[in-house]
């Protein structure tokens, strides 16, 4: 056998048919070889009649903001978070707590950034508010506000009285036209969890004020029912000048007061978002809050004219059931003579006076005398007077089966 050179062997296999290897050229294996084509560079694509992605930058005057992208076509074209202004993501609400036009609300394509605001559309300014000022918070469409408008007016508010330990409850009732709710923590078993959620509740009516009532003078009950954004606070057993004016520090920061910061989530029940909520309830709404001492003692109500001559206060709420245990007990005065001296020593002073009132129709007897601040309803009357009227209605029809 002869053996070929090791070049030609090499030729021979990649040109066999059953050889691992491809054809150099595309026919048969036995065909001549093509003679191969020089490569030569594409030309350059020519630019001058496409239409750029995005416009050249432009120079940005000092102090303003970036410049309006141009667009060439119907759609925006977003830009990226790098080239966006870099301001918070706030913007304070209007008039009323009103939210902001449509045209200053973050747009899809950039929410969830961490930086940046809304692109700006086509022809409008990309300025934003300073994240270090916010405008002065106004009250006057918020249940606050009117209720204590009324109070000062000596106009009539009704309340309803709240002792279900039931955010639903609450929230059903608050929506019912009440000025205020009263979410009563002395004598339910309403913890302060379920008390916050009540209160949220209540404000989320946007039309009724909630309130609390504290179970004692301990501070921790001013700061739950406070930092739950409770509009007023009514305070059982206020007996003293004292007291009195602890129970005013304990619901006023500091200078006026000694009340500990950390409302994280009263602003909310005030409609207040963004940065400086916290800021804004504290310089605009915190002092406008609610204080309502209960007289409920004999003491209280001998203690009462040194009490109102300090001011601070913006109404007295009378306890009937432990006044008249109090006025019982000490056997030299009569409840009706206790009663008169309330109002007469209030209305002297021009401080509203309120009281607890079983059903609408007692409240009502209250106001020819003089009452303004008044429980015209409470959530177990209204659960249990309604079942049973309903109750007796549907077996009215039983009496021709008797």
């Amino acid at each position: 056998m002869v053996r070929q050179p090791m070049g030609q062997e090499m030729n021979m296999r990649m040109r066999s048919p059953g050889s691992g290897f491809a054809p150099r050229h595309g026919g048969h294996p036995m065909a001549p070889p093509m003679q191969q084509q020089t490569q030569h560079p594409p030309p350059p694509i020519s630019t001058s009649h496409q239409q750029p992605i995005l416009p050249p930058p432009q120079q940005q005057q000092p102090g303003m903001g970036p410049p309006p992208i141009a667009h060439h076509s119907s759609r925006q074209t977003p830009i990226s978070p790098s080239q966006q202004p870099h301001t918070p993501r706030y913007y304070p609400p209007g008039p009323g707590g009103q939210l902001p036009p449509n045209n200053q609300l973050p747009q899809p394509h950039n929410m969830g950034q961490r930086q940046g605001g809304p692109v700006p559309a086509h022809g409008m300014s990309s300025q934003r508010p300073s994240p270090t000022k916010s405008p002065q918070m106004s009250i006057s469409s918020r249940p606050l506000a009117r209720l204590k408008s009324k109070l000062q007016r000596q106009i009539p508010v009704f309340g309803v009285w709240l002792t279900i330990p039931s955010p639903v409850t609450a929230r059903i009732l608050a929506a019912q036209g009440f000025d205020w709710a009263c979410i009563d923590m002395e004598h339910t078993p309403t913890n302060p969890s379920l008390m916050a959620e009540m209160v949220a509740a209540v404000a989320g009516s946007g039309t009724c004020a909630p309130i609390v009532r504290v179970p004692s003078h301990a501070p921790e009950w001013f700061k739950w029912a406070l930092d739950a954004g409770a509009h007023g606070i009514i305070v059982p057993m206020v007996n003293t000048v004292e007291e009195l004016r602890n129970v005013e520090r304990l619901c006023r920061y500091p200078p006026a007061g000694k009340r500990s910061m950390g409302a994280f989530f009263a602003p909310n029940a005030f409609g207040l978002r963004g940065p400086r909520a916290m800021n804004d309830y504290v310089d605009n709404i915190s002092d406008d809050i609610l204080i309502i001492p209960q007289i409920e003692s004999v003491e209280g109500v001998r203690n009462l004219p040194s009490m109102l001559k300090g001011g601070g206060i913006d109404a007295v709420f009378v306890g009937p059931y432990d006044l008249n245990a109090s006025v019982r007990s000490t056997q030299d005065m009569q409840i009706q003579e206790v009663m008169a001296h309330l109002e007469r020593v209030t209305k002297e002073n021009d401080i509203p006076i309120g009281i607890y009132a079983s059903s609408g129709a007692a409240a009502s007897s209250r106001l020819r005398d003089g009452y303004t601040f008044l429980v015209a309803a409470s959530d177990i009357e209204c659960l249990s007077s309604s079942a049973s009227d309903n109750l007796d209605r549907a077996k009215s029809a039983l009496r021709q089966y008797r």
